[in-house]
């Protein structure tokens, strides 16, 4: 059974990487010839930027002993703190990036420390759950109270970028790790109904980009994703024939790429990435519920639960005319170097303990 799990986790592994390169090669031919004069720029890049550097995390993060990522998870998640302080401070804002303060540039190299978060905060928040005792985590004082300020911190300096939807997806990640404990189900669901209020508070009171997004009042790009979601059928029209991504289709090659996939492969196509996110979901939890050991076990949770949401949502936002477009990328598909990567490496400690815990 051991040795099944891990080739079929090899098999999705690889169809995602391989199929993500070919989606992304159609999707950015146009843009990248006209930017770059080169049709195969962002895969390229892609491949540099996201792909090796992500094999490269990869091998290492499924070859390290999990005591030593426990034994640093709390500075890992420090350091991510501070460089999360760093992208409104102008000496590490790149060039080009003042619209929102998302990235940070240190030493010439340029990345997203939120997206870092994924890894460094689900390392840390399943440290120190896998930690506590069943009395200590049904704690105020000793569980809930710390696990508060250790999300709101980071999750405040996200606010500011402004960056909200990413909060969201944190949440519902620290909250299936919540669930995966003994916590009980009256303080899991006080603090969900607590999370939906600030929430709600953030969006009221944070201007009007973000209402704007709420309400759609800018909805150009859904209503060419949909156009070219109806185009593409139940079989679609072809692998590099879609027509939305020549400039009808903004960002068509990161936030929009769903819609060309289902474009170009029509539902069919379509209906396979849903079956590797979910395939990836469920083999997630089959096999944290496998681990002895809490600490592995939260950590598959939370990791999976972002990547299979992120995903949907993604997915949904294209399709759905009331779901708030936020750019989440299609993981390991959309163009990103740092979300590429970060994905590569969280996964890289997943089959680390499919290989030693299991």
């Amino acid at each position: 059974m051991k040795l099944s799990i891990k080739n079929l986790f090899r098999i999705i592994l690889i169809v995602l990487i391989i199929g993500g390169l070919c989606f992304l090669a159609s999707a950015s031919t146009i843009v990248g010839r006209e930017r770059h004069h080169d049709s195969l720029f962002f895969v390229k890049d892609q491949i540099i930027k996201g792909l090796a550097l992500g094999i490269v995390a990869f091998f290492i993060l499924s070859k390290i002993n999990l005591k030593f990522l426990k034994k640093f998870s709390f500075w890992f998640y420090s350091l991510n703190v501070f460089l999360l302080a760093l992208v409104f401070f102008e000496p590490f804002i790149p060039a080009g990036d003042m619209t929102a303060n998302r990235w940070v540039e240190i030493l010439g190299l340029s990345f997203q420390p939120a997206e870092l978060l994924k890894i460094s905060l689900i390392l840390f928040i399943a440290t120190f759950l896998s930690n506590k005792s069943v009395r200590d985590l049904n704690s105020w004082t000793k569980t809930i109270l710390p696990l508060v300020g250790f999300l709101a911190v980071p999750m405040a300096l996200i606010y500011l970028q402004p960056a909200t939807s990413i909060i969201a997806l944190f949440m519902v990640s620290i909250g299936a790790m919540c669930y995966a404990t003994k916590m009980s189900w009256k303080l899991i669901a006080t603090l969900a109904i607590g999370l939906v209020v600030v929430i709600g508070l953030m969006i009221a009171f944070g201007g009007s980009y973000r209402l704007d997004r709420i309400k759609n009042k800018d909805d150009y790009q859904r209503r060419q994703s949909i156009i070219g979601i109806v185009r593409g059928g139940i079989t679609g029209v072809g692998f590099g024939q879609s027509r939305q991504k020549y400039n009808f289709l903004p960002q068509s090659y990161t936030d929009s790429i769903y819609a060309v996939i289902a474009e170009e492969f029509g539902f069919l196509g379509t209906m396979i990435i849903l079956i590797i996110y979910f395939s990836i979901f469920f083999l997630g939890f089959y096999v944290a519920a496998h681990v002895s050991d809490p600490f592995s076990s939260l950590f598959i949770v939370g990791t999976t639960t972002w990547i299979t949401v992120q995903a949907l949502y993604h997915i949904m936002c294209m399709s759905f005319e009331y779901m708030p477009i936020t750019g989440l990328p299609l993981p390991l598909i959309s163009y990103g170097g740092t979300s590429y990567a970060i994905t590569m490496a969280s996964l890289g400690i997943f089959y680390n303990i499919l290989n030693n815990k299991l």
